[in-house]
């Protein structure tokens, strides 16, 4: 069982997609690549802190992973599973114990040795309890790490998981240098160390990020000299910078832009396949949230398919899941469809037959069309008598509510978008636990019940596909019902360059990839 991982229909959506968003042409290109120059990509937020353990956001990760990787890769267009930091893996007939063949001559970039025993630091730093790492429920199936040599590292299980290598795709499971780790502790973050093909220079929070060429990169030396990142939290200036030439990528196009961007032939549109589900979570230990026909009364209230249709052109898809459907173990459940006269029976059913007031924070700039989203959803709440007051936040600021855990917290409603890099529901429905609430993971809700904890952890080892797959559908029906959130759509990838950035891929997990054969035909 070597380098093979199962995936899921891309689906209808993605058939559009690709239909109606084309890149724009360009002339051939040159037969070999140019050397030099630096890249400017921009992002509606910026990196959270530079520490791929600790960080969250999955383009945000994507910067992060220039200079760090992984064991294994997702393949940019999905579906399959493929080698990195790890050259091979196999599985031992119990099912428990996976052996992963690390590739040979790799070092980090001040000089450590990447081997099997920072294969098991790294990994065990990110299950460390204390470190409080947003990701860490994803990766409680493993049980331990143990190096064989060198260059082979045994992980075991707790059950038959056989998502495993996809999982370790995962940005938050990065490999990091021992030796930089316990040199800085807790400050980590200032000087992070892996291997990738870049090499962090800097951070200045709300401005920049610096990376630099690693001409010993185990990959092959890139193109490039160096890459920036910057944040452009507003939509408008984002794709005014892009077309003044002040950026060469910018991330989350509007599809009207979009439109006229792919006209023009000094840039191309990137539409990777979709894999993200946006929604507004609800505390439901908070006042009216704790009914369950409040959560649901909001979800009838809000007109999703006029969303989908006004906002994104038809281009986005109303959730009928927690699930997204371009992953493995999807299964299309309900919708909530739009009855504003159910939302107030049962608004009243509930005892508040006038609404009530609550709170709803985001960072704007994060997601496509967010504060087109988050204000139309207002207005169709104020509509059953909700009054949602909206409050912005910087995305940082944004994270670190959101790592406050159920006393602590002061969340009632908060919009955000939860991706599937893995392409495997076992990463969407494990923040539906009581094991990830924050601080320890990303379930700002403080929804679970004991039930549906069982099926999740219970699907992770069964051994036959269908029992699986059952499992995985009964749970999406729970959540589904429960309604802890209204759920809105999953978003489009709609992303722009310019056309002389050539050999550039942003993946169907939303991160740029393979950085380092990137060039600039200039």
């Amino acid at each position: 069982m070597r380098n093979r991982a199962r995936s899921g229909s891309l689906g209808v959506l993605v058939v559009l997609l690709a239909a109606l968003i084309l890149p724009s042409g360009t002339s051939g290109a040159p037969s070999a690549p140019k050397r030099g120059g630096t890249l400017v990509i921009s992002l509606g937020t910026d990196v959270p802190i530079f520490d791929c353990n600790l960080a969250t956001g999955i383009p945000n990760l994507g910067i992060i992973l220039m200079a760090t990787e992984t064991l294994t890769r997702i393949d940019p267009n999905g579906g399959r599973v493929l080698p990195h930091l790890a050259e091979s893996w196999s599985l031992s007939p119990d099912g428990k114990t996976w052996t992963f063949k690390l590739r040979r001559g790799v070092r980090f970039h001040d000089g450590t040795p990447f081997n099997a025993e920072a294969v098991k630091f790294s990994i065990e730093r990110l299950l460390d309890p204390g470190l409080r790492g947003p990701a860490r429920p994803a990766f409680t199936m493993i049980e331990r790490v143990s190096p064989v040599d060198d260059l082979t590292v045994n992980l075991v299980t707790e059950g038959r998981f056989s998502a495993l290598p996809a999982q370790l795709a995962y940005a938050p499971i990065c490999m990091n240098s021992p030796t930089q780790v316990r040199k800085l502790g807790e400050r980590y973050y200032t000087a992070p160390m892996g291997t990738g093909p870049f090499r962090f220079v800097h951070h200045i929070r709300g401005r920049e990020v610096r990376l630099e060429a690693n001409r010993e990169y185990w990959g092959g030396a890139p193109h490039l000299d160096a890459v920036l990142m910057r944040p452009i939290p507003e939509t408008a200036a984002r794709i005014m910078a892009l077309e003044a030439g002040e950026v060469d990528v910018a991330y989350h196009v509007p599809p009207r832009d979009a439109d006229r961007l792919r006209k023009n032939p000094r840039f191309e549109v990137l539409a990777p396949p979709p894999q993200r589900k946006i929604f507004i979570g609800m505390n439901v230990l908070w006042g009216p949230f704790r009914d369950k026909r409040v959560r649901q009364a909001l979800n009838y209230a809000v007109d999703k398919q006029a969303i989908v249709d006004r906002i994104f052109l038809g281009l986005a898809r109303v959730t009928d899941s927690p699930v997204p459907h371009t992953g493995y173990g999807y299964f299309p459940t309900r919708t909530y469809e739009y009855d504003p006269a159910k939302a107030r029976r049962l608004l009243a059913e509930a005892g508040y037959p006038r609404g009530f007031e609550a709170t709803l924070h985001f960072a704007p700039g994060r997601y496509l069309m967010d504060t087109e989203v988050v204000e139309a959803v207002q207005a169709y709440l104020a509509a059953v008598g909700v009054q949602m007051k909206i409050i912005r936040m910087e995305w940082g600021a944004y994270q670190a509510a959101q790592r406050k855990g159920p006393e602590e917290s002061t969340l009632q409603m908060f919009f955000i978008g939860w991706g599937l890099p893995t392409l495997d529901a076992d990463l969407a429905v494990k923040d539906y636990m009581q094991e990830s609430w924050a601080p320890g993971g990303l379930n700002n809700m403080f929804y679970a019940r004991r039930d549906l904890t069982d099926l999740i952890l219970a699907q992770r080892y069964f051994a036959e596909p269908e029992r699986r797959l059952y499992a995985l559908k009964k749970i999406q029906e729970i959540i589904m019902e429960d309604a802890p959130q209204i759920f809105l759509y999953t978003e489009p990838q709609i992303h722009a360059k310019r056309a002389d950035v050539r050999d550039f891929t942003i993946s169907v997990t939303e991160m740029v990839d393979l950085m380092h054969r990137t060039w600039l035909d200039r």
